[in-house]
């Protein structure tokens, strides 16, 4: 059964009741701020956290905590808050926030999205070299960079890079997946900026519709490691 740990000073069910965080197959949690919030995921290490937005700093604060520790950083992060312009979209995703989301949106539109960061899939931990091309990238640069997956699932993965990577951009990849013949090529965005250990960027990239192909090469690819 999923956990979902909701971090709101108010009562979050105006917002939330009406979407899948409200299912009967669906734990939920409830921390009321920042110092809180962070024992509690140590404790519950749920698969979903959903920050309410309306201050900033303490929202990007806590995710940049969860991301840091290894009991908590690999949940997902939903933020839900005001309107914000694309700036501070960006400083919450470069904190590491998978999904942010505005209250002038209808939460019926936030369904797919928090469906997704619910069912979280198997990932298998590898080192896989990638070349990536930037497609906002400057003629005048190297066509394609290096880089290693550091682990790989259906919805994305981890790239090790020394290039730095601006959230949001889009990148053609491309990397091979041992013992299945030719290279992978799929399209993803860069949605966060990870912690780095080795000294070199980490960044976490999100598939953009893989095709079908593609999706079916990955699972079995995973799903090799998990049997």
């Amino acid at each position: 059964m999923p956990k979902v740990l909701i971090v709101s000073p108010t009562d979050p069910r105006p917002r939330l009741r009406e979407t899948s965080l409200w299912r009967a197959d669906v734990d939920r949690f409830f921390a009321l701020g920042e110092a809180d919030a962070f024992e509690r995921a140590r404790t519950l290490v749920p698969d979903l956290v959903v920050l309410d937005g309306s201050d900033l700093v303490s929202a990007a604060s806590l995710i940049e905590h969860l991301r840091r520790d290894e009991v908590t950083r690999t949940a997902s992060i939903a933020v839900l808050g005001p309107a914000t312009g694309s700036s501070d979209e960006q400083a919450l995703r470069r904190a590491g926030a998978n999904l942010v989301l505005s209250d002038g949106t209808d939460p019926l539109l936030w369904e797919a999205r928090l469906e997704e960061l619910l069912s979280v899939p198997r990932r298998r931990e590898t080192r896989l070299p990638v070349r990536v091309a930037v497609w906002c990238r400057s003629p005048s640069k190297d066509a394609a960079l290096g880089g290693l997956a550091l682990n790989v699932s259906v919805r994305g993965l981890l790239l090790e890079s020394e290039e730095p990577l601006p959230v949001g951009s889009k990148l053609d990849l491309t990397f091979p997946l041992p013992d299945q013949g030719d290279d992978l090529h799929v399209v993803g965005q860069v949605v966060r900026e990870a912690p780095r250990e080795t000294g070199r960027a980490r960044y976490g990239i999100e598939f953009l519709l893989p095709r079908r192909e593609a999706r079916e090469r990955i699972e079995a690819f995973v799903d090799a490691q998990v049997r």
